[in-house]
């Protein structure tokens, strides 16, 4: 008895000693978080700022701000790179689990220690080969910005790149710690689906197939190593940013036909275009106006025109998303903000769960369409900078419309045959105009981006930042419903959600660049011209391709690498290159309803209480008529073409 005693209290310092370094090794990572969230909303709010100050001193003072430009691009590669930490620590990056979450939980595990080993690894050789660059880039300054030497600026991507290291290790210790702890009872041994463990062997075993046939100098290697690394990594659960990146560096480290050096200057200039910080200024608007209670007066003034019909409420939240969308052009954005207010009182109001997560869903598809859009901005630089992002702007406003009305349509018969509630309150011409005052600061917001673009006064980028200088003023001035911790808050989001946008960029700037040295346009197009020379008929196979992509992949991943070898493709059909723009755009979108991904599914059948499997009948029939609306648009390419013809976009 007196032993034990003895050893449980040698054994009191060790436990003492252990749980005193993981309250240090905490308290560290709490700063270091800290210091990171300081450093990237600081970054997102200057560039933004920058960009918004050189606006006014053109228009207001005549004069120019020289350094704008480039401050602003730089600056979103320091955000990248620190934010992405945050993203990799709070587990944001976007991946895709249909195949590893129906394995056992002890395979999961496994899977996600191996591709936690792969990301360190190739966070390793992106590290090195910055650190490699940084000599070089001390010597070189920035013309518009007199003394002002790269070398700060690309210093981000291996500091980057140790801080994601940092929190990677600390996932990979508690993956380990819970593996070892997780005891599997017998029963659960068959909870593995034979469809994902044959669809992960299938595509690792491509993966050794095609290296194998590299060496043995098979021609179209290059495309099934990539094709399979990227099917593998996603498969286990990896993030699709990462994903992109390892299938690159694979095959580099594979073939040495590129320095491992060039991977930081691809992955710089995959990020640092001017025309891809509208991105982060339309998602910093869209945030403002959530926040300054703007939204709620969209949704009242959305109510007054369509409430009286039947269905009134799902009437409004179609409306809503469409006046919405021409705020933040994200359509995730208007999925949780209109779905947050409207889906319980859909609810409340007598309508089922299903239905009112299903329209939420499906509307919130018009987002990336009436401009502005974000997924236009990234097809236009996915392109290849061929095609005008304000000519694209223009190719989705009229389908836009037309879409949101055939959902009201759709929904109209939905309301007739389940007797929906419909609203005692008449229209009024009365009401419309009250409701409309209040809602005019948010009406205001789509206006003056697509003003200042029309009119040539701004660059998309230049209208974003304009736009979130209103949204700021509205929030502060005219609602005061934001406050100084909200702008932080929403400064910080921004930084965030566009971290994980354009580290898919920044890696699939690799896989491009290979695609486009081993000349995978020019060989798709002449595969497709050898099945066929009619464009309708290539358009038809490219839209099916998309969809089915669309099943397993999210909408930003498939354009960022499906846009450059497509697009080229078409232009060799003939096809006008904003329709084809457009199409594409449209056809991606319906990820958000398809399953197992279907991220809009996900977001308001949580909001709704339901799960998908419950709610895929009423989304058949809104999935149809995006997909009849698309082929319409495909085949009677006018429809779309005349306003940026009239315009002068499209000679």
């Amino acid at each position: 008895m007196l032993g034990s005693r003895d050893s449980a209290r040698d054994r009191l310092p060790s436990c003492f000693s252990q749980e005193k370094r993981r309250t240090a090794t905490t308290m560290v990572l709490d700063y270091l978080r800290g210091l990171i969230r300081i450093c990237v909303t600081t970054g997102c709010g200057v560039l933004i700022l920058t960009v918004f100050v050189s606006v006014l001193l053109r228009y207001v003072f005549n004069l120019g701000l020289m350094f704008a430009e480039d401050l602003a691009r730089y600056l979103m590669v320091v955000v990248v790179f620190l934010g992405a930490s945050l993203a990799l620590d709070a587990e944001q990056h976007i991946s895709i689990r249909l195949f590893v979450n129906r394995l056992s939980p002890k395979n999961q595990l496994r899977f996600r220690l191996f591709h936690q080993v792969c990301v360190f690894v190739f966070l390793v050789i992106i590290a090195i080969a910055g650190v490699g660059l940084l000599p070089n880039q001390w010597k070189t300054d920035i013309p518009t910005m007199r003394g002002v030497s790269m070398f700060w600026f690309y210093l981000s991507i291996p500091l980057g790149c140790v801080l994601m290291q940092i929190f990677l290790v600390r996932q990979f210790g508690h993956t380990w710690q819970e593996y070892r702890r997780h005891a599997m009872p017998a029963a659960e041994r068959t909870t593995n689906s034979r469809g994902s463990l044959a669809f992960i062997i299938l595509a690792f075993t491509a993966l050794v197939v095609s290296v194998v046939s590299f060496y043995y100098r098979y021609d179209g290697a290059v495309y099934l190593i990539m094709a399979s690394c990227f099917a593998f990594t996603v498969a286990i659960g990896m993030p699709v940013a990462f994903s992109l990146g390892i299938s690159g560096v694979c095959f580099i480290l594979i073939s040495d036909d590129l320095p491992l050096l060039s991977l930081p200057t691809l992955m710089f200039g995959g990020i640092s275009p001017f025309a891809l910080m509208a991105i982060t200024a339309f998602i910093l608007t869209g945030l403002l106006v959530e926040k300054s209670g703007v939204v709620e007066s969209l949704v009242d003034f959305s109510d007054s025109l369509v409430g009286h019909l039947p269905g009134g409420l799902a009437h409004t939240n179609i409306v809503a998303s469409m006046f919405f969308a021409g705020v933040s052009g994200a359509a995730l954005a208007d999925t949780a903000a209109i779905g947050s207010m409207l889906i319980p009182a859909m609810k409340e109001s007598g309508y089922d769960k299903k239905f009112s997560a299903v329209i939420t869903a499906a509307s919130s598809i018009v987002g990336p369409i009436i401009p502005p859009s974000v997924g236009m901005i990234i097809y236009a630089y996915a392109a290849g900078g061929s095609i005008s992002i304000g000519g694209l702007f223009m190719c989705g406003a009229i389908p836009g419309i037309i879409l949101g009305l055939g959902m009201m349509g759709l929904t109209h018969i939905y309301a007739i045959r389940r007797k929906y509630p419909v609203t005692e309150t008449r229209f009024s011409i009365k009401e419309v105009l009250i409701r409309g005052k209040k809602a005019f600061w948010g009406l205001m917001i789509p206006v003056i981006i697509l003003a200042g673009i029309l009119t040539g006064a701004f660059t998309p980028t230049e209208a974003g930042a304009v736009a979130a200088a209103y949204a700021l003023f509205t929030g502060l001035v005219i609602t005061r419903k934001l406050n100084w911790k909200d702008i932080a808050g929403c400064l910080l989001e921004t930084a965030l959600i566009s971290t994980v946008i354009f580290l898919m960029l920044a890696n699939a700037k690799i896989v491009t660049y290979i695609l486009t040295l081993y000349e995978a346009p020019e060989r798709l197009t002449a595969t497709l011209q050898g099945l066929t020379t009619n464009p309708y008929i290539f358009i038809v196979l490219v839209l099916a391709t998309l969809l089915l992509i669309g099943f397993v992949l999210e909408a930003v991943a498939t354009m960022i690498m499906l846009v450059p070898v497509f697009s080229p493709a078409a232009e060799a059909f003939g096809i006008e290159p904003h329709h084809f723009g457009l199409l594409f755009v449209m056809i991606v979108q319906l990820a958000l309803l398809t399953p197992p991904v279907a991220l809009g599914l996900f977001i308001t059948c949580r909001l709704a209480d339901t799960r998908i499997e419950d709610v895929m009948s009423d989304v058949w029939p809104f999935l149809a008529l995006i997909y009849g609306m698309i082929l319409i648009i495909a085949f009677f390419p006018e429809l779309t073409l005349w306003l940026p013809k009239m315009l002068g976009y499209i000679n």
